[in-house]
């Protein structure tokens, strides 16, 4: 068990380095997501807003 660990931990210290390009990628990516996932809450309050604005228009007459 201690030799399987002790060559695991000797492979993961001779792993390439991540470049930093990559790490501001993946950052950069992490930002866009939440931006579009904040565009669409957005754009779903929206057209929650018209469809109950636009029932109100048809069924206020009635009332």
């Amino acid at each position: 068990m201690a030799l399987s660990a002790g060559l695991k931990l000797i492979q993961w210290a001779r792993r390439p380095a991540v470049p930093s390009k990559h790490r501001k990628q993946v950052a950069q990516d992490r930002r866009d997501a939440q931006f579009r996932r904040l565009a669409r809450d957005q754009w779903v309050t929206e057209q929650r807003e018209r469809e109950v604005a636009r029932y109100l228009y048809h069924v206020r007459p009635m009332i």
